[in-house]
């Protein structure tokens, strides 16, 4: 088959660029229903995602099942301290503001919120570097943090994605309903598919 739809034209790539993201979504949303397996879940989708992005590797459904099976345990115990310790960042802002300590609290708030960009700073490179490098636990997570660090242009773009859908429900809740069905279908592997591209190349330094 020639033209638009021939196997190596753009609009084709496109297509089945798109397709592939669509289904790790939906295995990545899926492996995340039980909140416990969602570190698991998202560094399949890391894993899928970054071969998806470089080009190489397997179908997306045999790298994700592959990423979150040899992976698990250790990427359910970064994602439980995690959702742990951004819990309770969340609580002591939540606690710190019916307090009313003026000055004091505000400075309090500061430092906490100034703690969960850096956790998410982190966070966003140690679950694909889990998908990459399968040393000591220790050493992925001062590899992440150390990424984390080098990277920071990089680090605050990712960051920066992840904030794009809550800013528009701040200026639009109308959109409720149709940022739901998106993220139902592609947008949380549309966006770790972006943040694949851009941690591709450092992510591939530092596992060598």
């Amino acid at each position: 088959m020639g033209g638009w739809l021939a196997p190596d034209s753009k609009l084709y790539n496109g297509l089945v660029t798109v397709a592939d993201t669509v289904i790790v979504n939906l295995l990545l949303i899926a492996f995340s229903i039980p909140i416990v397996t969602a570190g698991a879940a998202v560094t399949g989708a890391h894993r899928a995602l970054l071969q998806q992005a470089r080009e190489e590797g397997s179908s997306p459904a045999r790298a994700f099942w592959s990423g979150f099976r040899s992976t698990f345990w250790r990427s359910t115990l970064v994602w439980l301290v995690l959702l742990t310790l951004f819990t309770v960042s969340a609580w002591e802002i939540w606690a710190i503001s019916r307090m009313n300590l003026g000055v004091a609290g505000n400075a309090v708030i500061v430092v906490v919120l100034t703690g969960i960009v850096l956790l998410a700073g982190f966070a966003v490179w140690i679950f694909p570097l889990l998908s990459e490098q399968m040393g000591p636990l220790g050493r992925v997570v001062r590899g992440a943090a150390l990424l984390a660090i080098r990277h920071l242009p990089r680090t605050l773009a990712a960051l920066g994605l992840l904030l794009v859908q809550p800013l528009i429900l701040y200026l639009s809740i109308d959109v409720l309903g149709l940022l739901v069905f998106g993220n139902l279908i592609i947008l949380p592997a549309a966006i770790l598919y972006m943040h694949a591209l851009m941690f591709s190349g450092p992510l591939k330094k530092q596992v060598s």
